[in-house]
């Protein structure tokens, strides 16, 4: 692994990857619903069945939380952050339900009512609710492939704050087939240039099992970008000589939170690279940033730390608020 290195230029921030990812509809041919113009009229509005079948994923999770809670009143401070996170969700997506008038009442589709939920106390109640987040997350990454572009952000930020719940993202990424030319992959491969780059600083500086887990992940980012490259039909972006980590590896804590932050800085990428046109790249990135936020969540409680505040990790703030398509 490379050893550190000194501050030098070339680093994405997260604010940077954020910004960049908002503005990915230009860059990478991306158009949001509202700018379809009037040819939406007659478009089938797909996205419906797909809302559907979030909406009722989250309206499940939420009555799952309300029943552990009830069942075990102690876990309100655990569970009461997640349940907003939840909440969240729905308020959002049901923003987004327009099914249609008309000609296009067919395309609608009544959202059932919430399951019934029986959540043991204690432990195994906690292990049961990551089990739910882990399954929607997985749905999340279908969905992605299904929906238009600019709601598939929307679902695969969803499955990523899931996916951190869960501190789980099981199973492999979907296939690519796609190659492509967005700027939305160089984005993403120049933030899994500065994970490698950042694990090989914190890698060397452990020992034992988390020197291990450390190379791991090292190794999983290396293959990441390696995938990448062979998706570009570009010149693919290069690795900077050095980058600015945002946390200083002093201890074994502090390795940790910047193996958290590194995690970070790849959600808004790959939830950007989540609009682009290709069904598969949509599903490769969907999968990936919910792979990025479990891993997060996972080193954020080897270091104590507490669990991301962020409902929408890596979303643009358009992404929250659609607006009617045309003869809705």
């Amino acid at each position: 692994m490379p050893e550190a290195a000194p501050r030098l230029p070339g680093t994405l921030s997260r604010r940077a990857l954020l910004a960049r990812g908002a503005v990915l509809g230009g860059a990478a041919g991306i158009g949001l619903p509202w700018l379809a113009g009037c040819a939406a009229e007659a478009a089938p509005r797909t996205d419906v069945p797909v809302l559907v079948g979030a909406i009722t994923s989250e309206q499940n999770l939420i009555a799952a939380y309300e029943s552990a809670r009830a069942a075990n009143a102690s876990l309100a401070g655990r569970l009461d952050p997640v349940l907003a996170h939840h909440r969240r969700h729905l308020a959002v997506l049901k923003r987004h339900y327009v099914p249609g008038s008309g000609d296009r009442a067919d395309e609608g589709g009544a959202i059932p009512q919430a399951g019934a939920a029986r959540i043991p106390a204690g432990g195994r109640g906690l292990a049961a609710l990551r089990g739910l987040e882990d399954r929607a997350a997985k749905a999340r990454t279908a969905d992605a492939a299904k929906a238009a572009p600019a709601l598939a952000q929307l679902l695969a930020s969803i499955g990523a704050c899931e996916a951190g719940h869960a501190m789980a993202a099981q199973g492999d990424a979907p296939p690519v087939r796609s190659r492509s030319d967005a700027a939305a992959v160089q984005t993403v491969l120049a933030a899994e240039h500065a994970a490698v780059y950042g694990y090989g600083v914190l890698g060397a500086r452990l020992s034992g099992t988390l020197r291990e887990t450390a190379k791991d992940r090292w190794n999983a980012h290396r293959a990441r970008r390696d995938e990448l490259i062979s998706i570009l039909s570009a010149e693919p972006v290069a690795t900077a000589t050095a980058y600015r980590l945002p946390v200083k590896v002093t201890s074994v804590n502090s390795a940790a939170r910047l193996a958290a932050a590194l995690e970070d800085g790849l959600v808004p990428a790959y939830v950007g690279l989540s609009g682009v046109s290709s069904p598969d790249l949509r599903a490769f990135a969907a999968y990936s940033a919910q792979r990025a936020a479990a891993w997060s969540a996972r080193w954020r409680a080897r270091a104590g730390a507490g669990a991301p505040a962020e409902a929408f990790p890596g979303l643009p703030a358009a992404a929250l608020a659609p607006r009617p398509e045309p003869g809705e």
